[in-house]
């Protein structure tokens, strides 16, 4: 199978500290954070931060390249990821990495990605960058099995009938998507699929 896995908030668990870096840049700039706990739809373009914390778009694309990538250069993997994926590996499968960073926001996306996944001993078959429409790049790329943090990519995904899995702490149903907490229990599903 092909297994396409998003990086920030799924190969990691960065939310929370991203919310604090953006909570403190904000208020460093004086901005208006009563609406941090609002729900908004990730589009995969920052509208998230915009929406809650009303960054200018300059003022985005700074958290998003200098204070956000300096958290997601230093992130942990998520406990027990790394042996996952590497005994998905081992079966056979192949693991696509598929990221919305981009080059509107970074650098160089590709080489972000690359760098951690390697300094961390993730291991992958491809890395997929600027993929903000994360259904349609699962779909030109045949994969099978699709698992990430967002609601909003999970449901996309699954749309086009790619089996999803959520990583997430929520137990709601939303269709057809399979809600886990952790690796072990993402590998453990994936192993009962196949």
């Amino acid at each position: 199978m092909i297994i396409g896995i998003d990086i920030d908030d799924t190969l990691t668990d960065i939310r929370d500290e991203l919310k604090k870096a953006a909570i403190d840049y904000a208020k460093k700039l004086g901005k208006n954070i009563t609406n941090q706990d609002k729900y908004v739809e990730n589009k995969n373009n920052g509208n998230t931060y915009q929406e809650i914390y009303g960054f200018t778009y300059e003022e985005l694309k700074y958290f998003l390249k200098v204070i956000q990538e300096e958290i997601t250069k230093n992130a942990q993997p998520r406990e027990g990821v790394i042996n996952a994926i590497k005994k998905l590996r081992q079966k056979g499968n192949k693991i696509y990495i598929i990221t919305a960073r981009d080059k509107e926001f970074h650098d160089d996306p590709y080489m972000l990605s690359k760098n951690w996944l390697d300094k961390n001993n993730i291991e992958y078959d491809k890395i997929i960058v600027n993929a903000r429409d994360k259904a349609k790049i699962c779909k030109e790329e045949e994969v099978d099995i699709f698992i990430d943090d967002q609601l909003a990519n999970c449901i996309k995904v699954s749309n086009e009938g790619i089996k999803v899995i959520r990583i997430t702490e929520y137990k709601e149903n939303h269709g057809n998507i399979v809600n886990k907490s952790n690796w072990e229990d993402i590998y453990k599903y994936i192993e009962e699929s196949e």
